[in-house]
């Protein structure tokens, strides 16, 4: 008999993150420091640990995801303002922000999801690679499939008035699996 395949869930909702959109949002970003990836649905992630996700032509995620918290409130305080640059409209992100890895991800998903991610995990690179929108659970979803040193992983972002629902339900659906480990969801921005 083989062992329960693991699963590790990590809750990343603390970390800044800001959307924008607009016929000017792609120049106003690269004006503002950020590398926004050339095609929809794709990501980069530059090297102050920043990612830019391209969701559609002019619809953009923007994440501090290793580093650079300050640089990307900072930014995102700039937009809200009253002058805000012009052809750019802010989008509140207030996401539920969940990354799953483990041996166990490809049959969650397969549960989850109509998307087969698993051919797409030997193509996704460290700094970007391919952002899906989809749906898991009956939830709208974002997700950004990522290779990691420890293997496959994937990163999601659903409407936070779901959150409560989609992150129990996961939960369940994991613990009905294989082991699943929870790492605590800590506020690293310093504020």
């Amino acid at each position: 008999m083989t062992a329960p395949a693991s699963l590790r869930f990590e809750d990343l909702s603390w970390r800044p993150r800001f959307g924008c959109k607009g016929p000017a949002a792609e120049l106003w970003l690269a004006h503002s420091g950020y590398r926004a990836p050339a095609a929809p649905n794709s990501a980069l992630l530059d090297a102050d640990g920043v990612l830019v996700a391209r969701l559609a032509s002019s619809e953009f995620l923007i994440e501090a995801v290793d580093a650079d918290f300050e640089r990307v409130a900072a930014t995102q305080a700039q937009l809200l303002q009253r002058a805000a640059p012009k052809g750019v409209y802010p989008i509140l992100r207030q996401d539920l922000a969940v990354a799953i890895e483990g041996e166990g991800l490809n049959a969650l998903l397969r549960q989850i999801c109509s998307v087969d991610f698993e051919p797409l995990w030997p193509a996704s690179a460290g700094d970007g690679g391919v952002v899906i929108l989809t749906s898991m659970l009956g939830v709208s979803v974002i997700a950004w499939p990522q290779r990691r040193p420890s293997g496959a992983a994937l990163m999601l972002w659903c409407d936070p008035s779901f959150a409560h629902y989609f992150w129990s339900t996961l939960l369940g659906l994991a613990r009905g699996s294989g082991t699943v480990a929870i790492s605590p969801s800590a506020d690293r921005s310093g504020t």
